[in-house]
């Protein structure tokens, strides 16, 4: 696993931000195969909600699981098979995972604190790391970091962006709560295309040989 900070990535050249697109090509690969990214949404969810029932358990597997959410999307959009066992591959990569949503969770808490709109900035900053993590196996503080240099070029647009998912993610809530079952996988893979063209995808990532 990398853990130098300043070995940063190649990132795409000149990552033009088109939050439309994004959301509209996450649209169309989720609705491509409706049935398995619903599934795949509630198992994320479902073993989110028990983890978190035990108190911390939440904090150690939501990290892995985004980290394995974004590996079933890559290959996906790779054009690779992905089942949603796969999820699990985030585990592979358990330390950094769980110690990097802690501390995205923890800087965003102290960013609502302030006025909320801090909060938001830094939610957009750190939007990439999951996908840095398996993409490419860096640890917890170079994905931080990487995701946020990547970010910060265009921060006013990815912080939009972000809170564009917010209302997404809100609508589903609003539709029943059922609605999260396709806006959580939506917005995941939004997420997965804004990083596609601000980056770049690796030909197979570090967990395709675990």
């Amino acid at each position: 696993m990398n853990t130098d900070a300043t070995n940063q990535p190649a990132y795409a050249a000149a990552p033009q931000v088109n939050m439309g697109k994004w959301i509209s090509q996450g649209w169309d690969l989720i609705f491509s195969d409706i049935g398995f990214y619903v599934m795949l949404g509630i198992i994320y969810l479902a073993m989110v909600i028990v983890a978190s029932g035990t108190g911390i358990g939440g904090f150690i597997v939501d990290g892995p699981l985004k980290v394995g959410f974004f590996y079933v999307l890559f290959q996906r959009m790779r054009g690779l098979p992905a089942t949603i066992g796969d999820i699990g591959k985030g585990f592979n990569f358990l330390i950094a995972a769980i110690i990097a949503n802690i501390l995205i969770d923890v800087f965003i808490l102290v960013g609502f604190i302030f006025c909320i709109i801090p909060g938001i900035i830094l939610t957009a900053l750190y939007l990439f790391t999951f996908a840095f993590i398996i993409e490419k196996d860096l640890d917890f503080w170079a994905a931080m970091e990487a995701s946020r240099n990547v970010i910060k070029r265009h921060m006013f647009e990815m912080t939009i962006f972000v809170i564009l998912l917010a209302i997404i993610m809100l609508l589903g809530v609003l539709a029943c709560v059922v609605g999260v079952l396709v806006t959580t996988p939506l917005c995941f893979a939004a997420v997965a295309f804004a990083y596609k063209d601000m980056v770049g995808l690796e030909p197979a990532p570090p967990a395709q040989n675990l």
